[in-house]
């Protein structure tokens, strides 16, 4: 598929319908901001997949020498998966919670989706990292 560039295009490219000068220099102007804004949302998705790839490969080094995989010829058991799984749970609970957390009343809100969930049914529905969780537990 062939990609357009808006830069290609004059006033005389589309002669069915006729634009002063100021509607088109806001045309213009809109749509290479537009195409700015999409440039970024495309570097950032990037960036994103290349950080995801290299969180996985580092949980993946984690995992492997945590559970000592290295070392021995049996497969993890059901207890370390289940927790090797919650600990990649918490590497997504941990950035919402960050997130939240440095916004006014951020705190507030987690634990007021959590009540929420709570009252709708959902019981093992949390955004605060197993972490965190242990250490208000004491």
């Amino acid at each position: 598929m062939e990609v357009l560039n808006p830069r290609d295009y004059n006033e005389k490219s589309f002669p069915r319908r006729e634009m002063d000068k100021d509607h088109w220099t806001f045309a213009r102007r809109f749509a290479d901001m537009a195409n700015r804004s999409i440039e970024k949302a495309i570097e950032g998705m990037n960036r994103e997949a290349d950080e995801t790839r290299e969180m996985a490969i580092a949980f993946f080094r984690m995992l492997t020498h945590r559970l000592k995989l290295n070392e021995r010829d049996e497969p993890p058991t059901e207890e370390e998966v289940r927790e090797a799984l919650e600990q990649l749970k918490d590497v997504g609970r941990i950035s919402v919670f960050a997130s939240a957390s440095i916004l006014p009343g951020g705190a507030v809100s987690l634990v007021g989706l959590e009540l929420l969930a709570r009252k709708f049914g959902i019981r093992n529905f949390t955004l605060v990292p197993s972490s965190f969780r242990k250490h208000f537990r004491k």
